[in-house]
């Protein structure tokens, strides 16, 4: 899934208000991290879950959660 896809899907999806109260929840957590968005915005476009699991690996443990949380919202 490219950027745009990503974020196609992500605008469908926050039609949900179950869906978009969480992710905002996670959204605010990530912001108060600095230079991690980037890094998390990447990994969500990875689909091959070897590969996505690899770069979750190198993450701080708060910031692995989040993705966590983030990816299976996002694959729901």
């Amino acid at each position: 899934m490219n950027g745009i896809e990503l974020l196609m899907k992500l605008q469908a999806k926050m039609q949900d208000p179950n869906f978009a109260a969480k992710f905002n929840r996670i959204a605010s957590e990530f912001n108060s991290i600095p230079g991690v968005q980037q890094e998390v915005m990447r990994i969500a476009q990875i689909e091959d879950e070897e590969k996505r699991e690899k770069a979750l690996s190198k993450l701080p443990s708060k910031v692995k959660k989040l993705v966590r949380e983030v990816v299976s919202l996002l694959y729901e």
